[in-house]
């Protein structure tokens, strides 16, 4: 087997062993890790399943190997969520199952990567299960997640799962956890005020910011986890999560989550704290 990337051997050999004794998987997730790591693998899995090499795959060496591995094959489809919306939608996921049943243009698989599966609603996930039920032998489907808690349980049932790693979840300072707390609390409430004064402490603090907005982003995620019947990770938070699950839309919670996001990838080219934390306050 040839491999071009930086993933551990256990990884590859776990991989590896999907396809042993030239088994075809018609469904992979792959929780865990980061967003690129996860991509990168859902790749290389897509090149193995078209590659013609009966011997090893990926051979790098066979046409579709090559034409994966420029990003060109037609029968690699890539499916992600419309960059102007919040989630997946509905029509879209209900096209892609009935183009599915469509046979390949070159390959004697099609193999549709589906990327980050947190962002798809229970209700399109069960559009997804109808076809990885009773998939055609000629169709393979490639999920990606940040966990698979975001996953609903009867998709689950029908991959074979490849871990990336566990999400490890850093202590949590005193500070920290008060602000966190107090911070779940106000987002379930309509007065800004709650929200300005859960926020209060991280006016000119740096490194406080820095751990809430971190922390906070996994207790969001383990809310909307919560949301679509999947599993919190972060046992400390699990109330504030399971409230907030509770009290608030999936749209809301999603809207939070990419909203946090977005400030801690803004952190290192925004020195004023203190207007962080108003934008903070008026995005939440």
């Amino acid at each position: 087997m040839i491999y071009e990337n930086k993933f551990p051997e256990s990884t590859l050999k776990t991989l590896d062993s999907f396809f042993a004794d030239g088994r075809t998987p018609h469904a992979i997730l792959i929780d865990g890790g980061s967003e690129k790591d996860r991509i990168e693998l859902a790749l290389l899995a897509a090149r193995m399943l078209v590659c013609e090499n009966k011997d090893r795959v990926p051979c790098g060496e066979c046409e579709h190997c090559r034409k994966a591995s420029e990003n060109i094959h037609p029968d690699i489809i890539r499916i992600t969520k419309p960059d102007d919306k919040k989630l997946f939608v509905k029509a879209d996921v209900k096209k892609m199952v009935a183009e599915a049943y469509l046979t390949p243009n070159e390959a004697n698989v099609k193999v549709y990567v589906i990327s980050e599966m947190q962002l798809m609603n229970e209700e399109s996930q069960n559009l997804l299960l109808k076809i990885l039920e009773e998939p055609p032998s000629y169709t393979a489907f490639i999920l990606t997640s940040v966990t698979s808690n975001a996953v609903i349980g009867t998709v689950l049932s029908r991959v074979i799962r490849l871990r990336l790693g566990e999400i490890v979840q850093a202590e949590c300072s005193e500070k920290a956890r008060d602000v966190i707390k107090k911070l779940s609390q106000a987002v379930i409430t309509p007065y800004e005020y709650d929200r300005i004064e859960a926020t209060a402490p991280l006016d000119g603090n740096k490194a406080l910011t820095v751990e809430v907005l971190n922390v906070f982003c996994d207790v969001l995620r383990d809310s909307i986890a919560l949301k679509n019947g999947g599993k919190a990770l972060y046992k400390e938070f699990f109330e504030e999560s399971r409230i907030m699950s509770e009290r608030l839309s999936l749209k809301k919670l999603l809207d939070m989550y990419n909203y946090v996001d977005e400030l801690i990838k803004s952190l290192e080219n925004n020195p004023n704290y203190t207007l962080l934390c108003t934008v903070l306050c008026a995005g939440i």
